[in-house]
């Protein structure tokens, strides 16, 4: 003798396959891509009024991954003999150096052993002050995409 279900169990069973197939068909979430713009300016001599370097770029990358792009344009001042500017991401960097008051671009990508979500920039620039003392500045910045 077959056996009678009552309909709402059927109606039951009917709603859950449909929510498992509407559930299958969405798409993944992604983490979110981003790309930000940063200006970072060290200044040092006497009482930090000469400006030493500054470096104006964006970085851009996916939340989490272990990748980022870069360009930036560091120009130094009344630096001497450069400026440098070291860009952080997990555990890469890149390292770039301007020499006295030229301007360059630079752009390249970082790639970690570890995924991030930030990049940390750092400027540094050199001056003969107190008196003849070589003294090195330096400015960082954190970054987020």
């Amino acid at each position: 003798m077959p056996q009678v279900r009552s309909s709402r169990f059927v109606r039951l069973l009917a709603a859950g396959a449909a929510g498992a197939a509407a559930v299958a068909v969405l798409p993944a979430v992604s983490a979110q891509a981003g790309t930000s713009s940063f200006t970072v300016s060290v200044k040092g001599g006497y009482n930090n009024t000469l400006s030493l370097g500054t470096a104006t770029g964006t970085v851009s990358g996916t939340t989490g991954s272990n990748q980022a792009s870069y360009s930036v344009t560091l120009c130094g001042q009344s630096t001497y003999p450069s400026s440098q500017v070291t860009i952080k991401g997990g555990s890469a960097s890149a390292y770039h150096t301007v020499y006295y008051q030229n301007c360059e671009t630079f752009t390249g990508d970082l790639v970690s052993s570890y995924g991030f979500t930030n990049i940390e920039v750092t400027v540094s620039g050199s001056t003969f002050y107190p008196g003849s003392q070589y003294t090195t500045y330096t400015k960082s910045r954190t970054v987020y995409f």
